[in-house]
């Protein structure tokens, strides 16, 4: 969805406001359900919960194609939200559920890395549809931004077979959950306030990370006075690359994880990938946005398995999807608030300023992790 502001703007939307409120329709229903989401999977089991929504996705690709102004698309991505609120909370739940505590880090390396690898490719494969629908098919500029969402409603299905035919839920070590809820007390004491401290950070953290993505196609559209076929083939390239790099880093990442303190790697790798994200208004060409913007990718390819398998390791398995749905909640919070704020500071006060605000508040989260949190030894990993 990162040349979803080049389509808005195509339907009419006229200021970064505009885009970013369409950013926050999505994260806003994703942050209110992804916790109802993840108690029915503790109730019902991951993997309906995530065929529905897998359902959703392909059905609302089809129409966000047929959208004729960007108030709709609205509409379409808060809806969009709901269907991610059921598929990615159940996703990381099921996974964890799957893996060893030992093993956990490559485990959520390499599901990590397969799902953010696809969010970046994904760019890539639209852009290329995109421009073979503009020049080789000779459509419309409009008609050819809408031909990347019928791809996408064809994968969604795909997706939505497989996942029928060939997923597995694993067996739970305890009853699941016959409630819905907040089931704090199931966590162990000792690990409540870790888990209470990451609920906070998740906060700051959606805040700072959630705009750069499209502010960044945003920024160099108008920072370089590109052209929309410009920009897309340009923003298309960037994030085929970074995708690559970030499918091999987050497989490093997972057995980095595994071998040493994970929380040590959280802050050794976001670190950079802080005063990176601070670097990219500098550059001074769509290139070198590109080169930094890959080695920012390579960093948090690195830390994320490792902070996933960390939030993971605190949870019992009985209410994993209902804590892991209310993790994606705490972050949905602040990336709700994020695209509005970010695109305010970019009209407003400097076209960099977005860029130095995530960065400084990114460090400040790592500050607390270090300062605040537990990370549990293997022993004390909850079945």
């Amino acid at each position: 969805m990162p040349f979803l502001p080049v389509y808005a703007q195509l339907l009419g939307a006229a200021s970064g406001v505009d885009i970013g409120i369409l950013s926050s329709a999505f994260l806003i229903t994703r942050t209110l359900l992804a916790t109802p989401a993840g108690s029915f999977s503790d109730r019902l089991g991951r993997k309906r919960i995530i065929i529905v929504g897998l359902g959703m996705y392909s059905v609302l690709s089809v129409l966000f194609a047929f959208a004729s102004t960007w108030i709709e698309l609205i509409m379409y991505r808060a809806l969009q939200g709901v269907a991610s609120a059921m598929v990615w909370p159940a996703s990381t739940a099921l996974v964890a559920d799957m893996s060893l505590p030992e093993k956990r880090g490559t485990a959520m390396g390499l599901f990590n890395s397969v799902s953010m690898s696809g969010w970046m490719v994904g760019p890539a494969l639209g852009g290329a549809i995109q421009w073979y629908s503009r020049n080789a098919l000779e459509m419309e500029l409009l008609d050819s931004f809408r031909a990347p969402f019928y791809v996408s409603a064809l994968l969604s299905l795909a997706s939505m077979i497989l996942v029928i035919l060939l997923v597995k839920a694993a067996k739970a070590s305890a009853p699941r959950s016959k409630r819905l809820g907040l089931p704090m007390k199931e966590i162990d004491p000792k690990f409540r306030r870790s888990v209470y401290i990451m609920l906070f950070l998740l906060v700051s953290y959606g805040f700072a990370t959630s705009f750069v993505e499209p502010m960044l196609v945003y920024f160099v559209q108008h920072q370089y006075s590109l052209s929309e076929d410009l920009v897309v083939s340009n923003m298309a390239m960037i994030f085929t690359i970074s995708g690559v790099v970030m499918l091999g880093t987050q497989l490093l990442g997972g057995r980095i994880a595994d071998r040493y303190s994970k929380k040590r790697t959280i802050v050794s790798t976001s670190v950079v990938a802080q005063a990176l994200t601070m670097a990219m208004p500098f550059s001074r060409d769509v290139g070198e946005i590109g080169s930094v913007m890959v080695a920012r990718s390579a960093f948090y390819g690195l830390g994320s398995p490792a902070y996933t398998a960390f939030q993971q390791n605190l949870l019992p398995s009985k209410v994993r999807g209902a804590l892991t749905g209310l993790f994606d909640t705490a972050f949905g919070f602040g990336a709700f608030a994020g695209p509005i704020a970010g695109f305010l500071l970019y009209d407003t006060v400097s076209h960099s300023s977005p860029f130095l605000a995530s960065g400084l508040l990114g460090i400040a989260t790592l500050v607390a992790i270090v300062l605040f949190t537990y990370e549990p030894k293997r022993e004390e990993v909850p079945e």
